[in-house]
């Protein structure tokens, strides 16, 4: 055989020997904990929280990234917890704050929770209002629709006054409109002359026309109010917008005073 052809047989067995080598293994990623198993980590947690083992709990909750929001809310919630407990206060601050940057209404029940935890948390919450308030989505308000019956009330969040502001404007249009409808089959637009086969006519048309003529100054005059009240509570959302949030964070030294203004 010569050298060529040598040389070349080498460089075949070579290829085929790399080709038919086993791929190095990859690692996997590892697969999300399930809604089952975050579920029942979070149900030993409690478990764990309630008998005060609190390194257990933080060993339960520090790794769970569950499906839902709530999974994760409750995580850091249990955390923050455990890590006051442990007097680890900034570690606590920082789960805390993640809880609630997850449920901005976020509450620790003071039946279930001792008064120095709930007053911790409740100084993180404040201490960060700024910053939970930045998150939290902010309704698109109009103007102009405090010219539409009820909806400048709805817009304001004043729903039960919507309600009664919308059933008083119904039942004065109802009047309005009955006995329009009543002086219109009864009475002559020409002569203004009222006949129908019901007593006396005339009398009973100017009452109605009375009812009638009140009815519509009625519903002007709470169409009105209506328009005003909800110009009005336009205006104090805009100015409770306006209103600037200051916060006062402990320092080594001293007390760092923030103030932030949103509009």
């Amino acid at each position: 055989m010569t050298r060529a052809a040598a040389a070349v047989a080498l460089a075949t067995a070579i290829v085929l020997g790399v080709a038919a080598a086993p791929a190095p293994a990859r690692a996997q990623p590892s697969a999300p904990a399930s809604s089952a198993d975050a579920t029942r980590d979070l149900a030993d947690a409690r478990d764990a929280l309630a008998a005060g083992d609190y390194d257990r709990v933080v060993a339960l909750v520090t790794p769970i990234d569950g499906p839902t929001p709530a999974d994760r809310a409750e995580a850091r919630r249990l955390l923050g917890l455990a890590r006051f407990f442990l007097g680890d206060y900034p570690a606590a601050e920082a789960a805390f704050l993640d809880y609630l940057a997850l449920d901005l209404d976020g509450r620790l029940d003071p039946a279930l929770v001792p008064p120095e935890a709930v007053t911790f948390f409740e100084d993180v919450r404040s201490r960060h209002a700024a910053e939970l308030a930045a998150r939290r989505p902010r309704q698109r308000r109009y103007w102009i629709l405090n010219l539409v019956p009820v909806a400048g009330q709805i817009q304001n969040g004043e729903r039960g006054k919507a309600l009664a502001l919308g059933g008083v404007e119904l039942g004065i249009a109802a009047t309005n409109l009955t006995t329009f409808l009543v002086l219109r089959s009864w009475c002559s637009r020409e002569g203004f002359t009222c006949e129908s086969s019901h007593g006396d006519v005339p009398d009973t048309a100017r009452k109605l026309r009375t009812v009638n003529y009140l009815s519509g100054a009625a519903l002007v005059g709470v169409y009105l109010y209506g328009v005003w009240d909800g110009v009005r509570g336009y205006r104090r959302h805009r100015r409770e917008r306006a209103l600037p949030i200051v916060t006062a964070v402990p320092m080594k030294g001293g007390v760092v005073v923030g103030a932030t203004l949103s509009f």
